[in-house]
């Protein structure tokens, strides 16, 4: 399976595995601190339009924490996610745990790849099974993912 959702490209590597590809107009370090600074997360990493992150923590360290939080300007429909950095290697790599709701740990892995001033950015989500996997797909995951990721290349234009 290979679809295009708002420019980012979703495939499925393996049977536990959802990979999101999008190359982005800037350089990696601008692209990793996009990706890292919650000053900068809060102004993309929103999902479908009309949602706000009131909660953005990042303590970008091996077995450091994260912890983002999303709403509906009226406070409704909240929820959060939160994990620990397990490798971070600046410009270039970010692995994660991602813990949602009551489902099973996740890891996420990001690269950051810059050819020629543009940076090809992979996340690929790593589930327990093909039945979490496919049920991550369902939720409509991969569309917010990509509006984010289209917006992301919007703050990059900024920067």
């Amino acid at each position: 399976m290979s679809t295009t959702k708002f420019g980012t490209e979703v495939t499925l590597p393996s049977d536990t595995e959802i990979a999101m590809t999008r190359t982005f107009d800037a350089p990696a370090s601008l692209v990793w601190k996009a990706f890292t600074t919650p000053e900068l997360l809060r102004r993309w990493l929103l999902g479908p339009d009309g949602w706000e992150m009131p909660i953005c923590e990042v303590d970008l360290r091996v077995g450091g924490k994260w912890r983002y939080g999303w709403a509906q300007p009226d406070g409704s429909g909240a929820f959060e996610m939160h994990g620990e950095y397990t490798e971070v290697t600046p410009h270039s790599r970010l692995v994660n745990t991602e813990i949602f709701a009551d489902n099973p740990p996740a890891v996420s892995t990001v690269s950051f790849v810059e050819e020629d001033g543009r940076t090809t950015m992979t996340t690929t989500m790593r589930l327990v099974s093909q039945e979490a996997r496919d049920a991550v797909l369902a939720s409509g995951m991969s569309d917010g993912a990509g509006r984010s990721y289209e917006r992301l290349g919007e703050v990059l234009a900024t920067l």
